[in-house]
């Protein structure tokens, strides 16, 4: 039987903390969140690079959407997930675009680092982790907002229009008219802005939902409901190519 991972996953507008222990090693995959990997004190991981070779880290970035494999077997750590469209997510996006996958400094995160692994030993609340993870963000960020490239005011609003209709069929058609544009034109600055199409961005929004209600202690039928999807074996499916792992081996605590 493979390892399951077992910790806590938190949700915020614009990223999410994955912290405990790490199970079965992720398998090829990509995302459209820029991942952060910060071991525990002591702890490492693993991630392949395209040439095939594995590499330890004691602090990592995958910018998005970058294929990677992930290896962390009974490791602790934590993975915070940021949404590229995000404030700290654009500025990491632009800092790191064309690394792929970064090694980070640990020296100026050992802070950080411990204390997220010490508020997770101490079973801190969900609002103290997620502070925490905000803020390591927000460090390596930089979060200036002078250096912040902003996106299409009208973008922005799309973004927003397909949050609020997530539970509903949401068209390109019908979001680009809701915001004024041509559907030729809001399909080319939607991708300027988010880095992918309005497709694929659904998906992972709805993959977010679902993974939210399974955490809360939904079935995985009704969690790939919750989210859109046909059925729970769709729901695993689109979860394994987005994360290498299915969520039947997650247990949140």
């Amino acid at each position: 039987m493979k390892p399951a991972a077992t910790g806590r996953i938190l949700f915020w507008r614009g990223g999410s903390l994955w912290i405990g222990l790490a199970g079965e090693p992720a398998g090829l995959h990509r995302h459209h969140a820029v991942q952060v990997t910060l071991p525990f004190p002591g702890d490492r991981v693993r991630f392949q690079d395209e040439a095939g070779r594995w590499v330890d880290y004691t602090a990592a970035l995958v910018v998005a959407d970058h294929p990677h494999v992930f290896e962390a077997r009974g490791q602790r750590v934590a993975q915070i997930f940021v949404d590229p469209e995000s404030r700290d997510g654009r500025l990491l996006q632009k800092r790191h675009r064309d690394a792929g996958i970064v090694a980070l400094s640990s020296e100026p995160l050992a802070g950080r680092i411990a204390g997220l692994a010490a508020a997770y030993g101490n079973h801190a609340s969900d609002g103290e982790l997620v502070a925490l993870a905000r803020a390591t963000i927000t460090t390596l960020s930089g979060a200036d907002p002078a250096q912040e490239g902003a996106l299409d005011s009208r973008i922005v609003r799309a973004l927003a229009l397909i949050r609020e209709r997530l539970g509903d069929k949401v068209s390109l058609t019908d979001v680009a008219a809701a915001v004024h544009l041509s559907p030729d034109r809001f399909r080319h600055l939607f991708v300027q802005g988010t880095g992918v199409g309005l497709r694929p961005y659904l998906q992972w929004l709805r993959l977010e939902l679902s993974l939210a209600a399974y955490v809360a202690g939904r079935s995985l039928t009704e969690a790939a409901y919750i989210g859109g999807f046909a059925d729970s074996a769709h729901f695993s499916r689109t979860f394994k190519s987005m994360f290498g792992i299915t969520p039947a081996s997650v247990r949140p605590e």
